[in-house]
C-alpha cells in the first residue's frame, strides 16, 4: 500500500541540528575529492556510432550495419580526426570485445524473429582476431541459442577475463572459453533470469583486475554477479559492496570498464566498483559536468579521460551527442557561486534540462543536483532544511507541500514574481498559483500538469459535468452488481472519496471528526463492494462494464482520443464535490521552491525564472502551466493541416483545400488512427476542464487522514477486525491529528 503522507517529527529534526558543526558554513565546492570532469563536445564520431571500447591507441565502435570500426586516439584521449577504418572480420557482428593484448573477439549469429516479438540468436560463431586482422581461432556455436526482448546497441554478449579467457552469454548459459577456443566452463544462470523466461536486460560486464560480471534483472531489481572460479568451474556470486546501501538499481545503468564496473543511477552520480576494497566509490556528479544523468554509454579511457554519449532532442529532431570528459582540479575552473537543488528519488528530464541549460549560460552561478534516495530520504531532507547548510532549491515533486509551506520552510515567491522582468503573474493559470499558495504564500510554480478525471456513460450519469457523492451512491443503486471500476479500494478511497471524507466527516472549525459513525462504516463497506479486489494501492483488475472510467488528459489529443471522438457518448463528470460543481484534479510537475534558509535566494530565483521562461519543457507531453504557452498550443491544435504537393496546397475535386491528418496516434493494443485538427468546441471544452481543476499538490492533513484509514482498514479486509473496530481506531487516531491541526 502506498504511503500517502509522512509525519515530520520536527523535534527530532531540531535535535539533529545540535549535532551539526558549529563552526559556520562550509564553503561549497563542485566535484568529488577536489576534481571535476569538464565536458568537451566531440564532433569526430559518426552520429550512429555506439558500443565504444579503447585499446592500443584505438577507439573501437560499432557502426551502421553492425560493422566494427576503429579510429586512432592520442595518449590524452583526443580523437585524431582521421576517417575511421573497418576492422577485418568485424562485419555483421552481434557484439565484440578486446583483451589487453589488442586481440579482437567477434560474436556473429543469425537473428530469428519469434511470434512473441523476441529476437532469437541461434548458432553462429565466435572468432578471435589479432590487432592486424589475422584470424587466431574461430569456434562454432551450433546448439547454443537464446531469445531476447531486444537487441541493444550495447548488448553485452561478450566480456574478457584473465588469464586469456573470454565469456559469451547465450540464453540461460554463460560459456567460458580459453585462449585456444576451448569451452572450459558452462555457467547456468537460469535462476537469475526473469520469471517469464525471457531475456533482454542481461549482459556481461568487464571489471577491474580481469574480473567478469553478469548483470541480471529479477523482480524489478538489477543485480550484479561476479563469475568466480570455484574448483573446476565458474559460479555467479552476488556483489553488493560498501557504498551500495540505499541505492535504487531499478532504473540505473551499469557499464564495464578496465578499472571496475561503473554505475550511473537516479541520484545523478557515476560510481565505480573497487573489487579490491569491496566498495563503490563516487567518480563524478553529472550536473557538475553540465551533463545529464541518463547517459547511454560510458567508455573509460583512464582516470583522466572518459567518453560518454547521450541521445539528444533538439527542435523535435533526435540525434546523438558525444562528450570527452577531462578530469580537472576544481581550482582550474572558472569560479562560480555554487547552488544545490535537492530532489527526492529522482530528477525529471525537464528539470534536469533546465539545470544543464542554466549552468551552461550563467556566468555567476552553478547548480548541482543532489538526489535523496532510500528510506531515510525524507529525514535527510527535513534535517537539511533546518541545518546550517540548507539547499538553495527544492524540487517539490512528491513532497508534502502543505506541510513545508505551513511550517514556512519555503520562501514566498510572490515578491520575486512581481519584480521579474521575464515573468508575470498573469502568464500562469490562476488555478496553478492558487494550488501552490499555502497560508497566503506562493511556495512553488510548476511548469506543467496533467488533468485526471472521471468519465461516465452519458445515458447513465447524464450529460452535465459535476456531481455529489450522493449521486454516485444512487448510481450504484440504479445499476446493482456493477462496480465503479477495477481499481483497488485503497486507490478509490484516496482519489474518489478523499475530498468527501475531509468535508463530510471532519469539522475543522470545531476540531472534531466522526469516523466511528454508522455512516462512515457504510461508506467503507459500499466502496469495498464497488471497487476491484486488489489489495495494494496500484492493483487493477478488468471488470465488466464499469460505471465510471478514470482518465488522464495530458493535452488536446488525449481529450480528442478518449472523450470527444472516442465513438461513445461520454460525460466528463469529474470527481464528486461537496456542492456538486465540476471538479477535476491535476498532477503537477517540476515545481521548484526556495527553502526559507537558502543562502542564495536571488540565485535560486534566477534559475526558476530561467526555467519557466524557456519553452523546452513544453515538449514534455504534458500541458504547460504558462497560460500564454497553453493558448499557443491550442491555437496550433485548431489550425488545419493541408495536403501539400510540390510545395502547394492540394485542391480537391471541388477546388477546396484538402485537409491532411493533424495527428496519427493510437493506444497500446489498438491500431493507429488519423485525427483532423481540433475544433474550437473541443479546445474550449478542455479549457473548461482546466478551469474546474484543483491543482493543489498531495500532502497536508488530507494525506495523513487517508493514510490512517488505509492502514486501519487493512485489518478489516484481512478479517482480523470488524469494520466497527477498525473505524473506532481511525476515530481515535484522526481525532488526535485534527485537534493538533485545529
Amino acid at each position: 500500500m502506498r504511503k500517502i503522507g509522512r509525519v515530520c517529527i520536527w523535534i527530532i529534526v531540531l535535535t539533529a541540528i545540535l549535532s551539526l558543526s558549529a563552526c559556520g558554513r562550509q564553503e561549497r565546492q563542485r566535484g568529488i575529492d577536489g576534481y571535476v570532469y569538464e565536458a568537451e563536445l566531440v564532433t569526430d564520431i559518426e552520429d550512429w556510432a555506439c558500443n565504444f571500447k579503447v585499446s592500443g591507441g584505438w577507439l573501437y565502435y560499432t557502426g551502421y550495419g553492425d560493422v566494427l570500426y576503429r579510429i586512432p586516439v592520442g595518449e590524452d584521449g583526443v580523437i585524431q580526426g582521421r576517417k575511421a577504418e573497418k576492422v577485418p572480420g568485424g562485419e555483421e557482428i552481434q557484439d565484440y570485445t578486446l583483451d589487453a593484448e589488442g586481440n579482437i573477439y567477434c560474436y556473429k549469429a543469425p537473428v530469428h524473429w519469434l511470434e512473441s516479438g523476441y529476437a532469437q540468436l541461434q548458432g553462429g560463431t565466435l572468432a578471435r582476431y589479432r590487432e592486424d586482422g589475422s584470424l587466431d581461432f574461430q569456434i562454432s556455436l551450433d546448439g547454443w541459442s537464446g531469445a531476447y526482448a531486444s537487441l541493444r546497441s550495447v548488448p553485452g554478449f561478450l566480456a574478457v577475463g584473465s588469464p586469456d579467457q573470454v565469456f559469451l552469454l547465450s540464453g540461460d548459459t554463460v560459456l567460458a572459453i580459453d585462449g585456444t577456443g576451448k569451452i572450459i566452463s558452462q555457467i547456468n544462470i537460469s535462476a537469475n533470469r526473469p520469471e517469464d523466461g525471457s531475456f533482454g536486460t542481461e549482459k556481461l560486464l568487464e571489471g577491474g583486475d580481469g574480473k567478469v560480471y553478469y548483470l541480471a534483472e529479477h523482480t524489478g531489481q538489477q543485480t550484479i554477479y561476479e563469475l568466480v572460479w570455484t574448483g573446476d568451474s565458474f559460479r555467479p556470486q552476488a556483489v553488493s559492496g560498501e557504498g551500495w546501501e540505499g541505492k535504487e538499481s531499478r532504473a540505473g545503468n551499469f557499464f564495464g570498464s578496465p578499472d571496475g564496473i561503473l554505475y550511473s543511477g537516479l541520484d545523478g552520480i557515476l560510481q565505480r566498483y573497487n573489487s579490491g576494497k569491496g566498495k563503490w566509490q563516487e567518480v563524478l556528479n553529472w550536473s557538475d559536468s553540465n551533463l545529464w544523468q541518463d547517459t547511454q554509454e560510458v567508455a573509460w579511457f583512464s582516470e583522466d579521460r572518459i567518453l560518454v554519449y547521450f541521445i539528444s532532442q533538439t527542435e523535435g529532431k533526435v540525434g546523438n551527442e558525444f562528450y570527452l570528459l577531462h578530469r580537472r582540479r576544481i581550482e582550474e575552473l572558472p569560479e562560480k557561486e555554487e547552488l544545490v537543488l535537492v530532489c527526492q528519488g529522482f530528477c525529471s528530464d525537464s528539470l534536469e534540462d533546465g539545470v544543464v541549460g542554466f549552468n551552461r549560460t550563467s556566468e555567476q552561478y552553478h547548480i548541482t543536483i543532489q538526489v535523496y534516495e532510500g528510506e531515510d530520504a525524507f529525514t535527510r531532507l527535513d534535517t537539511s532544511l533546518v541545518s546550517n547548510d540548507p539547499p538553495d532549491l527544492l524540487d517539490l515533486s512528491g513532497l508534502d507541500v502543505a506541510k513545508y509551506g505551513g511550517k514556512q520552510a519555503l520562501e514566498d515567491l510572490s515578491p520575486y514574481l512581481e519584480g521579474s522582468s521575464l515573468l508575470r503573474r498573469e502568464d500562469f493559470l490562476e488555478g496553478i498559483l492558487e494550488g501552490y499558495t499555502v497560508d497566503g504564500r506562493l511556495v512553488g510554480i510548476p511548469s506543467s500538469f496533467v488533468c485526471h478525471t472521471l468519465l461516465g456513460d452519458a445515458s447513465e450519469v447524464g450529460n452535465r459535468a459535476g456531481w455529489k457523492m450522493e449521486d454516485m451512491f444512487r448510481l450504484t443503486e440504479e445499476y446493482p452488481g456493477r462496480k465503479l471500476n477495477g481499481r483497488s479500494f485503497y486507490r478509490n478511497l484516496d482519489m474518489i472519496c478523499g475530498d468527501y471524507i475531509m468535508n463530510h466527516f471532519i469539522d475543522r472549525e470545531k476540531g472534531e471528526c466522526d469516523f466511528d459513525s454508522e455512516e462512515f462504516c457504510s461508506l467503507i463497506v459500499w466502496l469495498a463492494e464497488h471497487s476491484g479486489s486488489g489489495t495494494d494501492y496500484y492493483d487493477y483488475e478488468e471488470v465488466e462494464n464499469p460505471l465510471i472510467v478514470w482518465d488522464d488528459v495530458s493535452g488536446i489529443l488525449d481529450f480528442i482520443m478518449d472523450i470527444s471522438r472516442s465513438g461513445k457518448e461520454l460525460t466528463v463528470i469529474g470527481y464528486p464535490s461537496i456542492d456538486g460543481a465540476p471538479l477535476h484534479h491535476a498532477w503537477t510537475y517540476n515545481a521548484a521552491g526556495i527553502p526559507s534558509k537558502s543562502r542564495n535566494k536571488e540565485g535560486a530565483w534566477q534559475f526558476i525564472e530561467y526555467f519557466l521562461s524557456q519553452r523546452t519543457w513544453a515538449a514534455s507531453g504534458y500541458m504547460p502551466a504558462r497560460r500564454d504557452v497553453l493558448e499557443e498550443m491550442l491555437e496550433d491544435a485548431v489550425t488545419p493541416v493541408y495536403r501539400m504537393v510540390d510545395g502547394e496546397i492540394w485542391l480537391d475535386g471541388e477546388g477546396n483545400p484538402e485537409k491532411a491528418a493533424k495527428w496519427v496516434a493510437g493506444r497500446r493494443g489498438e491500431g493507429m488512427v488519423k485525427y483532423d485538427c481540433a475544433t474550437r468546441e473541443e479546445a474550449d471544452a478542455l479549457l473548461d476542464m482546466i478551469a474546474h481543476t484543483d491543482f493543489s499538490p498531495e500532502g497536508g492533513l488530507k494525506s495523513e487522514v487517508i493514510s490512517i484509514i488505509m492502514e486501519e482498514t487493512a485489518g478489516y479486509f484481512s478479517g482480523d477486525k470488524s469494520v466497527e473496530e477498525a473505524t473506532k481506531i481511525i476515530q481515535n487516531r484522526v481525532s488526535v491529528m485534527v485537534q493538533e491541526n485545529w
